[in-house]
Protein backbone atom coordinates (compact mmCIF):
# COMPACT_ATOMS: atom_id res chain seq x y z
CA UNK A 1 0.00 0.00 0.00
CA UNK A 2 0.99 3.50 -0.46
CA UNK A 3 -0.24 6.30 1.57
CA UNK A 4 -2.18 8.93 0.49
CA UNK A 5 -0.57 12.76 0.87
CA UNK A 6 -3.82 13.60 2.98
CA UNK A 7 -3.11 17.70 3.12
CA UNK A 8 -3.11 17.79 0.11
CA UNK A 9 -5.51 15.38 -1.27
CA UNK A 10 -8.79 16.49 -2.73
CA UNK A 11 -11.08 14.70 -0.51
CA UNK A 12 -9.88 15.52 2.32
CA UNK A 13 -12.83 17.43 3.38
CA UNK A 14 -15.06 14.66 2.15
CA UNK A 15 -13.25 11.86 4.10
CA UNK A 16 -13.71 13.35 7.21
CA UNK A 17 -17.17 14.11 6.50
CA UNK A 18 -17.94 10.40 6.21
CA UNK A 19 -15.12 8.31 8.03
CA UNK A 20 -17.18 8.34 11.74
CA UNK A 21 -20.68 8.05 10.21
CA UNK A 22 -22.28 4.80 11.43
CA UNK A 23 -23.12 3.47 8.09
CA UNK A 24 -20.88 5.20 5.69
CA UNK A 25 -21.13 3.16 2.25
CA UNK A 26 -23.93 3.82 -0.03
CA UNK A 27 -25.40 1.96 -2.74
CA UNK A 28 -25.64 2.31 -6.06
CA UNK A 29 -27.43 -0.84 -8.51
CA UNK A 30 -27.44 -1.24 -12.16
CA UNK A 31 -27.66 -3.54 -14.90
CA UNK A 32 -24.75 -4.55 -16.34
CA UNK A 33 -24.66 -5.46 -20.24
CA UNK A 34 -23.30 -9.21 -20.18
CA UNK A 35 -24.62 -10.83 -22.94
CA UNK A 36 -21.19 -10.29 -25.16
CA UNK A 37 -19.41 -11.96 -21.91
CA UNK A 38 -22.05 -14.32 -21.62
CA UNK A 39 -21.97 -15.75 -24.93
CA UNK A 40 -18.29 -15.50 -25.35
CA UNK A 41 -17.80 -18.01 -22.30
CA UNK A 42 -20.32 -20.36 -23.85
CA UNK A 43 -18.26 -20.69 -26.66
CA UNK A 44 -15.22 -21.21 -25.34
CA UNK A 45 -16.72 -23.30 -22.77
CA UNK A 46 -15.58 -21.86 -20.09
CA UNK A 47 -16.81 -20.49 -16.72
CA UNK A 48 -19.14 -17.42 -17.16
CA UNK A 49 -18.86 -16.76 -13.31
CA UNK A 50 -14.83 -17.04 -13.30
CA UNK A 51 -14.86 -14.50 -16.08
CA UNK A 52 -17.18 -11.80 -14.42
CA UNK A 53 -15.17 -12.24 -11.20
CA UNK A 54 -11.87 -11.76 -12.94
CA UNK A 55 -13.39 -8.86 -15.12
CA UNK A 56 -14.06 -6.70 -11.86
CA UNK A 57 -10.68 -7.92 -10.67
CA UNK A 58 -8.99 -5.93 -13.83
CA UNK A 59 -11.15 -3.07 -13.38
CA UNK A 60 -10.10 -2.73 -9.49
CA UNK A 61 -6.71 -2.71 -11.08
CA UNK A 62 -7.33 -0.17 -13.69
CA UNK A 63 -9.66 2.56 -11.30
CA UNK A 64 -7.29 3.69 -8.90
CA UNK A 65 -10.48 5.03 -6.30
CA UNK A 66 -11.70 1.83 -5.67
CA UNK A 67 -8.29 0.58 -4.94
CA UNK A 68 -8.29 3.40 -1.97
CA UNK A 69 -8.78 1.86 1.65
CA UNK A 70 -8.87 3.76 5.20
CA UNK A 71 -6.24 2.14 7.52
CA UNK A 72 -5.65 3.88 11.11
CA UNK A 73 -8.20 6.64 9.89
CA UNK A 74 -6.00 7.87 6.98
CA UNK A 75 -6.48 6.92 3.34
CA UNK A 76 -3.99 4.80 1.43
CA UNK A 77 -3.81 3.45 -1.88
CA UNK A 78 -3.48 -0.62 -2.60
CA UNK A 79 -1.07 -1.77 -5.69
CA UNK A 80 -2.59 -5.43 -4.91
CA UNK A 81 -6.20 -6.73 -4.55
CA UNK A 82 -7.63 -10.44 -3.79
CA UNK A 83 -11.41 -11.42 -4.17
CA UNK A 84 -12.86 -12.79 -1.30
CA UNK A 85 -15.97 -14.23 -2.87
CA UNK A 86 -19.08 -16.25 -1.49
CA UNK A 87 -20.03 -19.66 -2.47
CA UNK A 88 -21.95 -22.45 -1.56
CA UNK A 89 -21.14 -26.02 -0.72
CA UNK A 90 -22.85 -29.32 -1.19
CA UNK A 91 -25.29 -28.10 2.26
CA UNK A 92 -26.00 -24.88 0.79
CA UNK A 93 -24.39 -23.54 3.46
CA UNK A 94 -21.81 -20.40 2.27
CA UNK A 95 -18.47 -20.19 2.17
CA UNK A 96 -15.45 -17.88 1.63
CA UNK A 97 -13.15 -18.47 -1.31
CA UNK A 98 -9.96 -15.99 -1.65
CA UNK A 99 -9.27 -15.71 -5.15
CA UNK A 100 -5.66 -13.90 -6.13
CA UNK A 101 -5.66 -11.89 -9.56
CA UNK A 102 -3.55 -13.47 -11.88
CA UNK A 103 -1.80 -11.96 -15.15
CA UNK A 104 -4.33 -14.30 -17.51
CA UNK A 105 -7.95 -15.75 -17.32
CA UNK A 106 -6.04 -19.43 -17.94
CA UNK A 107 -3.90 -18.97 -14.89
CA UNK A 108 -6.49 -17.60 -12.51
CA UNK A 109 -9.04 -19.93 -13.31
CA UNK A 110 -6.81 -22.99 -12.62
CA UNK A 111 -5.73 -21.19 -9.56
CA UNK A 112 -9.90 -20.29 -8.57
CA UNK A 113 -11.11 -23.77 -9.21
CA UNK A 114 -8.16 -25.35 -6.93
CA UNK A 115 -9.24 -22.46 -4.58
CA UNK A 116 -13.19 -23.22 -4.70
CA UNK A 117 -11.99 -26.74 -3.91
CA UNK A 118 -10.82 -26.84 -0.97
CA UNK A 119 -13.27 -24.01 0.57
CA UNK A 120 -16.20 -26.01 0.26
CA UNK A 121 -14.12 -29.02 1.78
CA UNK A 122 -13.77 -26.80 4.83
CA UNK A 123 -15.73 -24.90 7.56
CA UNK A 124 -16.71 -21.24 7.44
CA UNK A 125 -14.40 -20.49 9.81
CA UNK A 126 -11.76 -22.22 7.70
CA UNK A 127 -7.66 -21.67 8.37
CA UNK A 128 -7.98 -19.13 4.94
CA UNK A 129 -11.10 -17.14 6.84
CA UNK A 130 -8.97 -16.54 9.81
CA UNK A 131 -5.85 -15.51 8.52
CA UNK A 132 -7.63 -13.52 5.09
CA UNK A 133 -11.09 -12.30 5.97
CA UNK A 134 -10.99 -8.60 7.31
CA UNK A 135 -7.36 -7.51 5.45
CA UNK A 136 -7.40 -4.07 3.61
CA UNK A 137 -6.57 -5.82 0.25
CA UNK A 138 -9.76 -7.68 -0.42
CA UNK A 139 -12.80 -7.30 -2.91
CA UNK A 140 -15.91 -8.58 -1.59
CA UNK A 141 -18.26 -10.38 -4.11
CA UNK A 142 -21.31 -11.88 -3.73
CA UNK A 143 -23.56 -13.50 -6.34
CA UNK A 144 -27.37 -14.05 -5.87
CA UNK A 145 -27.71 -16.29 -9.67
CA UNK A 146 -31.59 -17.02 -8.54
CA UNK A 147 -32.45 -13.56 -8.15
CA UNK A 148 -32.76 -9.90 -10.96
CA UNK A 149 -32.39 -7.93 -8.32
CA UNK A 150 -33.22 -4.26 -8.64
CA UNK A 151 -32.09 -3.36 -4.98
CA UNK A 152 -30.24 -4.66 -2.55
CA UNK A 153 -28.30 -3.95 1.35
CA UNK A 154 -26.04 -5.43 3.35
CA UNK A 155 -25.92 -6.76 6.85
CA UNK A 156 -23.33 -4.23 8.92
CA UNK A 157 -21.89 -4.21 12.36
CA UNK A 158 -20.95 -0.82 13.53
CA UNK A 159 -17.52 0.56 14.28
CA UNK A 160 -14.19 1.60 11.91
CA UNK A 161 -14.11 0.27 8.06
CA UNK A 162 -11.58 -0.30 5.97
CA UNK A 163 -13.74 0.77 3.14
CA UNK A 164 -13.72 -2.13 1.15
CA UNK A 165 -15.95 -1.77 -1.70
CA UNK A 166 -18.91 -5.09 -2.06
CA UNK A 167 -19.93 -6.41 -4.98
CA UNK A 168 -23.43 -8.57 -5.92
CA UNK A 169 -24.10 -9.87 -9.25
CA UNK A 170 -27.71 -11.46 -9.72
CA UNK A 171 -29.15 -13.16 -12.00
CA UNK A 172 -28.59 -13.21 -15.83
CA UNK A 173 -30.98 -12.30 -18.23
CA UNK A 174 -30.74 -14.30 -21.22
CA UNK A 175 -33.89 -12.38 -23.34
CA UNK A 176 -32.38 -8.68 -22.50
CA UNK A 177 -28.67 -9.68 -21.89
CA UNK A 178 -28.67 -7.99 -18.81
CA UNK A 179 -26.77 -8.97 -15.50
CA UNK A 180 -27.94 -6.68 -12.12
CA UNK A 181 -24.84 -5.32 -9.89
CA UNK A 182 -24.80 -3.96 -7.19
CA UNK A 183 -22.02 -1.59 -5.68
CA UNK A 184 -21.64 -0.77 -2.34
CA UNK A 185 -18.35 2.22 -1.49
CA UNK A 186 -17.20 3.98 1.50
CA UNK A 187 -18.26 7.55 1.16
CA UNK A 188 -15.19 8.79 2.37
CA UNK A 189 -13.38 7.54 -0.67
CA UNK A 190 -15.71 7.67 -3.75
CA UNK A 191 -19.06 9.48 -4.68
CA UNK A 192 -21.57 8.63 -6.90
CA UNK A 193 -19.44 9.83 -10.07
CA UNK A 194 -16.60 7.53 -8.92
CA UNK A 195 -19.13 4.20 -8.82
CA UNK A 196 -19.93 5.75 -12.31
CA UNK A 197 -16.71 5.55 -14.26
CA UNK A 198 -15.75 2.41 -12.05
CA UNK A 199 -18.88 0.60 -13.67
CA UNK A 200 -18.00 1.88 -17.29
CA UNK A 201 -14.41 0.63 -16.94
CA UNK A 202 -16.02 -2.77 -15.76
CA UNK A 203 -18.66 -2.81 -18.75
CA UNK A 204 -15.59 -2.10 -20.78
CA UNK A 205 -13.29 -5.14 -19.73
CA UNK A 206 -16.22 -7.30 -19.96
CA UNK A 207 -16.58 -6.31 -23.71
CA UNK A 208 -13.60 -6.75 -24.65
CA UNK A 209 -12.68 -10.21 -22.17
CA UNK A 210 -10.78 -13.13 -24.14
CA UNK A 211 -9.42 -15.96 -22.90
CA UNK A 212 -5.89 -15.92 -22.48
Amino acid sequence: MQPIDFDSWPRKQHFELFKNFTQPYFNVCVQLNAQTLFDYCKDQNISFFQAYVYCTLKACFAYEPIMLRIIESKPWLLTSIRASVVELDEDECFVFSYFDYLGSFKEFSANSDKVSKQSKSNSLFSDAFANTEGQADLIHISVLPWLNFSAFSHAFSEGQSLGIPKFVFGQYDKQAGTMPLSVDVHHSLMDGLHVARFVKVLQAECDHFKCK
